[in-house]
């Protein structure tokens, strides 16, 4: 059995959402991050950025590994797939080539029976000399995402996630081909965004929350740059909410102040609105802290 780290608070199954972080909180492979995590969250978000590096796609003994964590922490994990690849390029090769990535990554990964597979639709790269306008991008996401799932890829596992450019340029997309949709709310506060306009636009369609801090231009930050404003908002989403959240941060200092920070959702004041966040009722009641319908 593994022990939870002293110095980093355990939340594992006290809310009734999944909460998870990222697999690289220590400076380590990903096993010996999951074994870190295993006994502190619910679910661990498999960070598989970088295709071009040949490690970063696991190895088969390293999916064995993470699957006898997972039985072992009672853990679920979610794929965050590449960053690095384009599949609204303007070039049909580099369409094929980007998502016989993501292919590859889903296919070595699927054995992990992830809950989501995350997913970034890359403007295409400001150094590419291949021009071309935003409606036969989209034009072209269309094509590959249709492709993707012609090649297997579940519909209801794909969360696509909004990054640096405008959201509404691709959720007609999401909206056409029935995905899920994985809300940063890390890159909303760098962008100036504001979060209530996307809940309540988008609500129902989130499977993932991935929540981090900003500081100006910066974000991936803890849970504690988060303004009170914007973390009230947070907080009263939540409280409904029975999908992923993932901490999206990248150190055991920055993990341990956003545990902190949203461990007092468990016991907020007595006179604030969140209502003690309902997880006595919910856990005296007997519903399961931790779970959700997709893990059912």
């Amino acid at each position: 059995m593994l022990i939870p780290s002293l110095s980093v608070p355990s939340l594992k199954g006290r809310f009734p959402f999944r909460l998870g972080t990222t697999s690289y909180i220590l400076p380590d492979a990903i096993v010996p991050n999951v074994r870190f995590l295993g006994p502190l969250v619910d679910e661990v978000e498999l960070v598989l950025f970088e295709s071009r590096f040949a490690d970063n796609l696991p190895a088969p003994k390293v999916i064995g590994e993470l699957n006898g964590l997972a039985r072992e922490c009672d853990l679920s994990y979610n794929v965050h797939l590449p960053t690095d690849i384009f599949l609204g390029h303007p070039d049909s090769g580099m369409r094929r080539q980007a998502c016989d990535t993501i292919l590859r990554f889903y296919e070595r990964t699927l054995p992990l029976h992830p809950t989501l597979y995350i997913l970034h639709l890359e403007n295409n790269p400001p150094e590419d000399t291949m021009h071309i306008n935003t409606s036969d991008w989209q034009g072209n996401l269309l094509y590959s995402l249709e492709y993707l799932l012609e090649r297997g890829m579940e519909r209801n596992l794909i969360g696509i996630e909004n990054i640096d450019y405008p959201f509404l340029w691709i959720y007609p997309l999401i909206r056409e081909l029935h995905l899920s949709i994985c809300l940063d709310v890390g890159h909303l506060l760098v962008q100036q965004e504001e979060l209530r306009t996307y809940i309540e636009a988008y609500g129902e369609e989130i499977a993932m929350l991935h929540l981090h801090g900003a500081a100006g231009k910066k974000d991936h930050r803890s849970l504690r740059e988060i303004s009170q404003h914007d973390w009230r908002i947070i907080s009263n989403f939540l409280i409904n909410y029975r999908g992923g959240v993932s901490l999206e941060v990248f150190s055991r200092e920055d993990l341990t102040t956003s545990l902190e920070r949203i461990s007092a959702l468990l016991t907020p004041p007595k006179d604030d609105r969140i209502d003690n966040f309902g997880l006595p009722d919910l856990i005296g009641s007997g519903v399961e802290a931790g779970n959700s319908e997709r893990r059912a």
